[in-house]
């Protein structure tokens, strides 16, 4: 009975200890298997990053770009700058208005400065230019005619002088030169009016990180000592000219300079001779892309509430450009085709020209003028 009940014991004793072992043996692998997933779990991203569809960079939220673009109206008369907001813009247009006096056009999505002024009032052109971008119209005012346009055109309007609550005046400076307003808040104001249920369309094809090398490192071997010279590649390929930097001439209180900067790998701005900073950070304004479009200047029997004519940009059409990326220039023509269609950049071989990812900023130049290099 004894020697029964042994083996008995025995037998329990040996099965206990091989579950024991398996436990063990099979247990890191368990475990290990439970830690990889979690890890997995942890560590699973968005393989590919979202980029902005306006200026082409990462970023880690897709809902920053999944929402409608603010295009703001910025002055650029002496007395309002310098502005507040203008570096954080994925895109800019300057614009000459009455008199001469450039105006800005700053288009938002990935970031959202606060704040940003001085706001002004919306002129004509500025209803085909952000139309495609199915963006919210924030400035204040405009000629009666201008505001006209705007309601018909359909787009999102949000008009300071609407009352929504989304502007506020500076005391720092004086009226009309102190109107800000934070994009933040002017979002949320549209959103209230406009709920946004599209796509946001990319006005601009970018570089893979692979190109941006390939074009900063040919830059690198190309002179840029004296006058530029063209670097024609085989096969009828982009020419490519090294430049140190380019005047733009506006009228001399708003005569443009960008200087490149090739350890950033941007074009620094400046005004009439001085630096262009930011007035609420004191950082300099730095361009990723600089695009000079020549346009048919004319009448536009449109007049300010000062009786003075606004211009007529011509921004529809083609014409002459100059596209200014990663230190180079290169010659080429734009086409806009329609109100709802974004003007296009193309070689002098019909091919669309990709731009280093980052801000864009384009200057309306007229045609019987010359931009200048160095």
């Amino acid at each position: 009975m004894r020697d029964k009940t042994s083996r008995h014991l025995w037998k329990v004793f040996v099965v206990l200890l091989s579950i024991t072992l398996l436990t063990f043996s099979t247990g890191c692998s368990w475990f290990s298997s439970a830690d990889e997933g979690t890890a997995k779990k942890n560590t699973v991203r968005h393989e590919e990053p979202y980029l902005c569809p306006l200026c082409g960079l990462p970023v880690e939220d897709e809902s920053l770009i999944a929402r409608r673009p603010v295009a703001v109206k910025i002055e650029n008369d002496p007395s309002a700058r310098p502005q507040s907001g203008l570096g954080k813009a994925c895109v800019v247009y300057e614009e000459i208005t009455e008199g001469g006096i450039t105006r800005f056009i700053a288009i938002y999505l990935c970031r959202d400065p606060d704040p940003i002024g001085p706001i002004r009032s919306a002129r004509p052109d500025d209803i085909d230019m952000i139309y495609p971008y199915n963006a919210l119209l924030c400035h204040c005012g405009g000629a009666p005619y201008t505001l006209s346009m705007i309601k018909s055109s359909g787009i999102a309007d949000l008009d300071e002088l609407g009352g929504c609550g989304a502007y506020w005046r500076f005391r720092g400076r004086r009226a009309p030169h102190n109107l800000y307003a934070g994009i933040p808040q002017l979002r949320q104001a549209g959103d209230a009016l406009y709920p946004f249920e599209g796509e946001v369309s990319s006005p601009f094809e970018f570089m893979d990180g692979k190109e941006v090398a390939e074009i900063k490192a040919e830059r690198e071997e190309m002179a840029v000592g004296g006058a530029p010279q063209s670097n024609v590649p085989p096969e009828g390929g982009v020419a490519l000219i090294p430049i140190n930097g380019v005047h733009i001439p506006y009228k001399k209180v708003c005569q443009v300079k960008y200087s490149y900067d090739p350890a950033s790998g941007k074009f620094l701005r400046f005004i009439d001779g001085i630096q262009h900073t930011d007035y609420s950070t004191g950082e300099p304004v730095m361009v990723d892309n600089v695009i000079i479009q020549y346009i048919q200047m004319g009448s536009s029997v449109i007049k300010d509430v000062r009786g003075t004519e606004s211009p007529s940009l011509g921004v529809i059409g083609s014409g002459r450009a100059q596209v200014l990326t990663l230190g180079t220039l290169i010659d080429a023509n734009w086409r806009k085709d329609s109100r709802s269609t974004h003007t296009r950049y193309f070689t002098n071989d019909g091919e669309e020209i990709p731009l280093k990812p980052g801000s864009v900023w384009i200057q309306l130049l007229p045609a019987t003028q010359n931009a200048i290099f160095e």
